[in-house]
């Protein structure tokens, strides 16, 4: 079931039709049947926590970049409802990190908060799903080089989940321990992308899953798939994860591809790119985002055109990224040009740790 609302935190209601989820999963939520969400997760289980996709400066740059600066314009999230004839009560929270990487527990740490939010309430229960689109009437600034956090803010819910209560659909990661056959597919040793923060102790915590949601964004969204030609992690064998595995893939057994995401064009196509690393002070283009990549180390890596809002570049089999590329970072970034107005617009950079 899918619902959309704009916040009134203005006058000025924000469109949705140039707008996209910057969703870190194995799976695209919006063109793509989810087959990889292992359980329905809490933050921290029934107590009242806030629940966080980490967006590290080292792995993503220029997230909602349109040039003049980086906004997220709304927030999509699947829920999950105990019991959908009854509401249930939450809250969106970006953060910044602290000096340590983690989320900011502060006050100063917030960047945005918004509470008491509902999800609607319906006939036909108990168990139910709503997938939730809320639109800021306002654009919220969000940091372009930096480190910072989007989440979910869940209220205390005491009988969750034997009776009534409100969870996020989430991708086990390989160290969660849980009996899920699908989920992420990392390497050995990877860290973590998903955070809790208690605000009553002041604490934050790390956790081994992900969740189905993220800030929407005035900008294509890029993220890089793994590509495990034995795992079934996303319940296909073979299909590129485009959540932990893009960041963290096991070379040289895995391959790579990236993913480009626009819901704005009605015909286009996406350009790919790779570096060794971000260029110190990126290239603005005012209409259309930011180039990060290093210059001097930039080459062209291919071209598709966008079906159903996606496009997808390979870059390399499984089986052929040499074993000596181990520990070496690669930093990728597209860009979608409209076929009909001739229009280019600059997709968020992500990195890739071999």
């Amino acid at each position: 079931m899918l619902t959309s609302r704009t916040l009134a935190l203005a006058a000025v209601t924000a469109s949705l039709a140039a707008q996209n989820p910057f969703v870190v999963f194995p799976q695209d939520p919006e063109r793509q049947t989810i087959t990889s969400a292992s359980y329905v997760r809490r933050p921290n289980w029934t107590s009242q926590a806030e629940g966080f996709q980490q967006l590290a400066a080292d792995w993503f740059r220029g997230i909602g970049d349109t040039g003049p600066s980086c906004s997220a314009r709304g927030f999509y999230y699947w829920a999950a409802d105990e019991n959908i004839a009854t509401a249930e009560t939450y809250g969106i929270v970006l953060r910044t990190a602290d000096p340590t990487g983690a989320p900011d527990v502060t006050a100063t740490g917030v960047i945005m908060r918004v509470t008491g939010l509902t999800t609607p309430s319906g006939a036909g229960g108990p168990r139910g799903s709503w997938i939730m689109i809320d639109v800021f009437a306002t654009p919220v600034a969000v940091p372009c080089d930096q480190s910072w956090y989007q989440g979910i803010d869940l209220p205390a819910s005491p009988n969750w989940p034997a009776t009534d209560g409100l969870s996020m659909w989430a991708a086990d990661a390989l160290t969660a321990g849980s009996p899920a056959t699908v989920g992420e597919n990392h390497r050995v040793g990877a860290p973590n992308v998903t955070w809790s923060v208690d605000t009553v102790l002041g604490t934050a915590v790390s956790r081994p899953w992900d969740y189905i949601f993220g800030a929407y964004v005035d900008a294509p969204v890029l993220h890089l798939g793994g590509i495990d030609p034995l795992s079934s992690r996303t319940g296909t064998t073979g299909a590129p994860s485009y959540g932990m595995n893009g960041l963290f893939p096991e070379i040289p057994a895995h391959g790579l591809n990236v993913r480009v995401q626009d819901s704005a064009p009605a015909q286009g196509f996406a350009i790919v790119a790779g570096a060794l690393g971000s260029f110190p002070q990126p290239l603005v283009f005012p209409l259309g985002g930011r180039f990060y990549l290093d210059l001097g180390t930039t080459v062209v890596i291919g071209f598709a055109s966008l079906a159903n809002g996606a496009a997808t570049v390979p870059i390399a089999a499984p089986g052929t990224i040499p074993a000596a590329m181990v520990g070496l970072r690669f930093m990728f970034q597209g860009a979608v040009i409209d076929s009909i107005t001739t229009i280019g617009r600059f997709t968020n950079a992500q990195t890739t740790l071999f």
